[in-house]
């Protein structure tokens, strides 16, 4: 037995590469549009130039050198917006335009008060910027503002800004004012029908805003924190539960238009988070792919709302929130069925036939063995992407994650549903709602009971002080080349 070097080297450096980015050309381009974005505005020199010079080989190599435009672009484009943006090293007094996106809740240790988060518009250009108000009468959120006060910077293209004068723009709209409403509108819905522990949990679920400290430590602790945090895990449930109904109901054609006005009024409730656009870019194009009656492909979803999100805010790259869904939903993709295949020679797989032949108790052990295969190879694949981008940007990585990881999803999954048919039967029959609720409730408390109280023998983490930036980028495509060797067998001569 002997390899055949020659014939190896090419097809796993050419055609192997080439025939997986002939299947996802979006992807291609959301990373390059990420690549070119993120050297300008991120890297430090000189790996802002050594990185996209060795993308750009690397699109060489792949004979796609019209790509290497698309990052020059991504570079220029973020220039143009962001080139001048202000260094500061103390605060500044002066009058600027601040446009509202979001208004929420902010709870520190000492006091309450209200976070005003949008754009503030300078000489310069436009920038992230937040207001902390802590007053009695805290402005509407209903239009811009022509603010006067002291601007600081907090990080690289994020400020803060304390007003003395707020004064009304007219002629100009936000929706974050009726968002915060309807959203604390729904925290006291749920705070009559379900206990304050619940309600608030719950409450975080649905609404993507966390202000329980002890709610976000809990979950912090257990490396759970992407469960408290919209994404496309929520947006399948309600896609789930939303068609599962309408079946009933709806022919095809009408089914899907009726969910992509639920994804769009739940994308407005919600507002523009990372996680949440990407999520609702993917769940529009799937629908609309759906409804034109094609067969999208998961990675070329993922790169198609990496790039909508980079050109509408090529600052998104540098937000972790982006960071961690996009490679969640990367490592899924690529690594989830392989590793769901190397678990089968301890989980087998069985047919239809086999599972038939077994007993009652032995069906149920089986499907109980199917679980735990999926899950086990969801974790596995997720966590061998973000687990170097842990360890970066909070320098630990908390091993009950990976144990929790295993069933918490699931059970969440569960009680999200029951709260949507809650929610339903509270308005199309009213007297199942309380027992529903009920229910909710129960499995609820008893889900936030294991988070609570974690066993204390296996409350480890694997702390580093110190992950060198340029090692991220080169484990992400080493892995990458990997997840192309594993799908293809080694040609081997015997």
């Amino acid at each position: 037995m002997h390899f055949n070097i020659h014939t190896l080297f090419s097809r796993f450096s050419s055609s192997s590469h080439q025939a997986f980015w002939r299947e996802n050309p979006a992807l291609l381009v959301g990373l390059s549009l990420t690549w070119g974005a993120s050297s300008f505005l991120f890297w430090q020199t000189p790996w802002n130039y050594i990185f996209i010079l060795l993308w750009s080989i690397y699109l060489l190599f792949l004979r796609k050198t019209t790509f290497i435009l698309i990052i020059a672009f991504s570079f220029c484009y973020s220039w143009m917006l962001y080139g001048k943006a202000p260094i500061l090293t103390s605060a500044v007094q002066t009058t600027a335009l601040f446009s509202i996106d979001s208004l929420q809740a902010h709870h520190s240790p000492f006091q309450k008060g209200l976070v005003y988060k949008g754009t503030i518009y300078l000489k310069e250009g436009a920038f992230p910027c937040s207001i902390y108000y802590r007053g009695k009468e805290p402005p509407k959120a209903v239009h811009d503002y022509v603010v006067q006060g002291k601007l600081q910077q907090r990080g690289p293209y994020d400020y803060i800004f304390a007003p003395k004068k707020w004064k009304g723009k007219e002629k100009s709209r936000s929706l974050a004012q009726v968002r915060y409403e309807t959203k604390e509108a729904v925290r006291k819905f749920l705070h009559k029908k379900l206990s304050s522990r619940s309600a608030k949990f719950l409450g975080s679920l649905i609404t993507g805003d966390v202000e329980d400290r002890q709610l976000r430590y809990e979950f912090g602790r257990l490396g759970l924190q992407h469960i408290l945090a919209v994404s496309g895990f929520h947006f399948g449930i309600l896609i789930a539960f939303c068609a599962f109904i309408l079946n009933f109901f709806l022919p095809r054609f009408w089914k899907y238009i009726v969910l992509m006005i639920a994804i769009h009024i739940y994308f407005f409730f919600i507002g523009p988070l990372p996680a949440v656009a990407r999520s609702w870019f993917a769940a529009e194009l799937y629908l609309t792919a759906k409804l034109l009656k094609r067969q999208p492909t998961g990675l070329n979803l993922l790169g198609c709302a990496m790039a909508l999100e980079v050109c509408f805010n090529p600052l998104i790259c540098g937000n972790i929130g982006f960071q961690l869904s996009f490679l969640s939903c990367g490592g899924i993709l690529l690594f989830h069925s392989f590793f769901e295949k190397k678990l089968r020679s301890y989980l087998p797989k069985r047919n239809a036939e086999e599972i038939g032949e077994l007993n009652y108790l032995s069906k149920h052990a089986y499907f109980f063995s199917c679980f735990l295969r999926q899950s086990i190879s969801l974790t596995l694949a997720v966590n061998c992407f973000i687990g170097p981008l842990l360890l970066y940007h909070f320098h630990q990585f908390p091993l009950l994650g990976l144990f929790y990881n295993l069933f918490f999803p699931s059970f969440v999954g569960v009680v999200l549903s029951l709260l949507l048919l809650s929610l339903s039967s509270q308005l199309f029959f009213t007297p199942l709602s309380s027992y529903l609720f009920s229910l909710t409730d129960w499995t609820t408390t008893h889900l936030l009971d294991l988070a609570s109280h974690p066993p204390s023998k296996l409350d480890y983490s694997i702390l580093m002080s110190h992950l060198p930036v340029w090692s991220i980028p080169l484990y992400l495509f080493l892995l990458f080349c990997l997840s192309l060797r594993v799908k293809e067998p080694l040609l081997i001569d015997e």
